[in-house]
Formats: structure tokens, C-alpha cells, sequence
């Protein structure tokens, strides 16, 4: 599937990213998660956004590439890694990847995906400021090519995100459609 955010210049405005994202989810038979109108930090929204700003997919290696965005990119917190660790949808995830691939899967995964990991960290080493994570909604309707442009992100391209092998997983373990 084509995803526009996933490119350098795209024109989207973050918020139409984040919908892109959306279709691709149900396009590929995975749940969309929503953050609840209690919740005081909205981490499926910051979640998806990092997916339309540093331009990844939802393979297990897109995922681990996002990770070290998100590491060395943005201004996360432990505070909000705690709470994301604690979603029940996120537990249910970690479970069934050790059960399924073991637990020496993310080290191996690691390992597999260093060049696409190390693009990542060099990307992130050239950015003129790093991505907050915590989003501020006035950044939802700026264009990605504006805000990459602003904030030094330059996403991988389709090449720079090859892995060494890519992994099977079974999604529909944790994430049913409704």
C-alpha cells in the first residue's frame, strides 16, 4: 500500500497523516487504538503521530527503527514509557512475541536491523531539535514537509529501511478488527 507520509516532501498535514496511518491499519486488518476522552495523556495519539512524522510502517522492524527515533529524537519521557508499557493492548503484544518468537527475539532483532538502526540514530544526530512527544495539537495541522523541515527530520527512504530478513508475526493474536 502507497502511504504518502512515509515520504520526505509529503504535503499531508500531520493530522492527515495520522489518518493515512489509520486506513493503513484497517487496510491490513489491524486494530486502530484509541486513547480514551479520560485519559490526560493521549499516548495512542503521540504513538501514531511518531508513525506519520518519522515515517514507519507497523512491521515488527519498522516498529524497532521507531523505537530509536523515539529514543534519540523526541522528548519522551520514562514517566510516559511506564504508562505505554502498562496498556494492556502493549502487554498483550509483548506476550505474544516472546511466546511466539522467543525471549532472545529483540536482541536478535537488534542485531539483524543494526544498519537500519544506525541510519535511524545518525538521523536523529542531524536534527535541528528533537520531536515532542508529548504533541502539541497545534502541530496536527502543519504540513509533514514544514514540521520535517523545522524540526531536521529526514525519513528513511524505502531502501534505507531494508532489514537483514524480515520477521513473520501473526498481529491477529493481539490486534482483532472489530
Amino acid at each position: 500500500m502507497h502511504l504518502e507520509y512515509q515520504y520526505q516532501n509529503s504535503k499531508q498535514t500531520l493530522r492527515e497523516a495520522i489518518e493515512e496511518y489509520h486506513r493503513y491499519l484497517t487496510h491490513i486488518g489491524r486494530q486502530i487504538l484509541a486513547d480514551g476522552s479520560e485519559d490526560a495523556d493521549p499516548i495512542w495519539l503521540y504513538h501514531d503521530a511518531t508513525h506519520a512524522i518519522f515515517g514507519h510502517d507497523t512491521t515488527i522492524e519498522g516498529e524497532a527503527a521507531l523505537d530509536f527515533w523515539v529514543f534519540f529524537g523526541t522528548t519522551f519521557s520514562w514517566k510516559l514509557l511506564k504508562k505505554y508499557r502498562q496498556l494492556p493492548e502493549i502487554r498483550d503484544l509483548s506476550r505474544a512475541v516472546v511466546t511466539e518468537l522467543g525471549i532472545k527475539f529483540l536482541p536478535k532483532l537488534y542485531w539483524r536491523n543494526k544498519h537500519v538502526i544506525w541510519t535511524v540514530i545518525r538521523h536523529t544526530r542531524r536534527m535541528n531539535k528533537k520531536w515532542p512527544f508529548e504533541l502539541p495539537s497545534t502541530l496536527l495541522d502543519r504540513r509533514l514537509c514544514d514540521l520535517r523541515a523545522e524540526y531536521g527530520i529526514t525519513v528513511l527512504t524505502n531502501e534505507q529501511k531494508i532489514p537483514s530478513r524480515l520477521t513473520e508475526f501473526d498481529y491477529s493474536v493481539v490486534s482483532q478488527t472489530s
